[in-house]
């Protein structure tokens, strides 16, 4: 029984040139919006997660309230 060449049991190989691929461009942040991240123990995630679904608010929402919250607790505006 003859070895089949790598590759010859799919397609078989023709003489195109090669595509060139382009990168895609970075992602650029939202105008004037910056990304505020922080990492907690997976009981934190499922209840704030939790929470956030119960009250029908998307959990950027309820972070915003969150830190609103903390602003007024410490005298400054509430700009989140």
């Amino acid at each position: 029984m003859a070895k089949n060449k790598a590759g010859s049991l799919f397609k078989p190989k023709t003489e195109e040139q090669p595509t060139l691929r382009s990168t895609p461009e970075p992602k650029k942040p939202k105008s004037g919006k910056h990304l505020i991240s922080s990492l907690f123990e997976e009981p934190t995630y499922r209840q704030f997660t939790i929470l956030a679904a119960e009250l029908g608010l998307l959990r950027q929402d309820l972070l915003r309230e969150a830190l609103n919250d903390v602003f007024v607790k410490h005298g400054k505006p509430p700009i989140a």
